[in-house]
C-alpha cells in the first residue's frame, strides 16, 4: 500500500535519488531492465536495485515483468510524465546555464512546421533581437506530433503550427495568432492579374500548377472547392515543392493555390498577386501551442506579441 500523501511528501525530497529516477525513465523508454542497462551503460542488477530502491521510497510497484520486457502498472504511467518532466527540467537547466555562461542574456527554443512559421518567424525574431541582442534563439522545424513531443520534454517552450491538423491534449495550451486561408495566386503580368472579379469558369481557361493528389496541401484545395461546388481546375504540372509552384506561376504564367500567410511574408510578394476570389476559410487557425501548467517566459510573451502585430489581417 503507498505511504499516505503528507507522509510522502516528506519523504520525496529526503530519500528520492536522482539515479534511481534516471533508471525509472530509461526503464519506461524502452520496456526491458536489460536494454535500459545497456543504455546507461550499467549492469541490469544495478537496474533492478534502483528501480525496487525508488519503489521502496514510493510505497508502490511501478512495472510488471511480461515474456517481451517490463510494462509500467498504473502507479508507474500516474509517475511517469512527472519523472520526464523532472528529468526535461534540469537538461534545459543545463543548457541555459551554459548558455548564460557564454554570456547570453535570455534563451528562447521555438518549434514550427515548415508552414505557417518559417513565413512571419524571421521576421517576428529580428524585431525580437533588436530589443534584446544578447539573447539566444533556437529554432527546430519538425511535424506537428514531433513538436508536441518537444513541448512536453521541455525541449522547446513554444511552438507554432495549424491546430486543425493535430489535436494537442488537454495539458497544452493554443492560443490562436489568425485564421489561415487559401487564395489564388498569378503572377502580377498574367492576363487576370488586374481585373477586378474573376470568376470560376475564367480560371478554368488557364492552366495551374498543383500539389500532387496524396497531399495535405491537395486535401485542402479539394475541401474548399468541395465547399464552394466547383471542379479542380486542369492543371499540366505537378510538384509538391512550394519553391517550384511559385517557379511556375512567375515563369510560366501559371496559377495556383497558396496560403494566404505564406503569400503576405513571401520574397516575390511584389512579383504575384492574389486573385480575387473569396474562399472558404477552412483551413484552421494557427496558432502558439505551450504547456498549459507552464507560464510562458518574458521572452516567450513578447515574441508572440510581435507576431500578432505583424501577420496579415483578414
Amino acid at each position: 500500500m503507498a505511504p499516505p500523501a503528507n507522509n510522502l511528501i516528506e519523504r520525496l525530497p529526503r530519500y528520492l535519488k536522482m539515479g534511481e529516477l534516471r533508471v525509472f525513465v530509461a526503464v519506461l523508454e524502452l520496456r526491458s531492465f536489460r536494454k535500459a542497462a545497456a543504455a546507461l551503460h550499467i549492469t541490469q542488477p544495478a537496474i533492478t536495485k534502483a528501480i525496487a530502491g525508488l519503489e521502496e521510497v514510493l510505497g508502490v510497484k511501478l512495472f510488471d515483468r511480461n515474456s517481451s520486457g517490463v510494462e509500467p502498472t498504473v502507479h508507474g504511467l500516474s509517475f511517469a510524465p512527472h519523472a520526464v518532466a523532472i528529468f526535461a527540467e534540469l537538461r534545459s537547466a543545463a543548457q541555459e546555464l551554459a548558455i548564460v555562461a557564454s554570456g547570453v542574456k535570455g534563451t528562447l527554443r521555438i518549434g514550427t512546421v515548415p508552414m505557417p512559421g518559417v513565413a512571419f518567424l524571421p521576421i517576428a525574431i529580428k524585431q525580437l533581437v533588436d530589443m534584446h541582442p544578447d539573447i539566444f534563439v533556437s529554432i527546430v522545424e519538425a511535424r506537428e506530433p514531433d513538436l508536441v513531443e518537444r513541448l512536453r520534454k521541455r525541449e522547446i517552450e513554444l511552438a507554432i503550427f495549424r491546430s486543425a491538423l493535430f489535436s494537442p491534449g488537454d495539458d497544452l495550451r493554443i492560443d490562436v495568432l489568425f485564421e489561415e486561408r487559401l487564395c489564388i495566386l498569378a503572377s502580377r503580368y498574367h492576363p487576370l492579374a488586374k481585373r477586378r472579379a474573376v470568376a470560376w469558369e475564367d480560371l478554368q481557361e488557364h492552366s495551374w500548377v498543383l500539389p500532387p493528389a496524396d497531399s495535405l496541401f491537395f486535401h485542402h484545395v479539394r475541401r474548399t472547392l468541395d465547399q464552394l461546388g466547383k471542379e479542380l481546375p486542369r492543371h499540366v504540372v505537378e510538384s509538391l515543392s512550394i519553391p517550384f509552384q511559385y517557379a511556375m506561376v512567375l515563369h510560366g504564367s501559371m496559377l495556383s493555390f497558396g496560403l494566404r500567410s505564406q503569400v503576405e511574408f513571401s520574397p516575390h510578394k511584389n512579383l504575384v498577386v492574389q486573385l480575387p476570389v473569396d474562399l472558404p476559410p477552412i483551413m484552421g487557425n494557427v496558432g502558439v501551442v505551450t504547456l498549459g501548467a507552464r507560464q510562458p517566459s518574458p521572452l516567450a510573451i513578447q515574441l508572440i506579441e510581435k507576431i500578432r502585430g505583424i501577420i496579415p489581417r483578414t
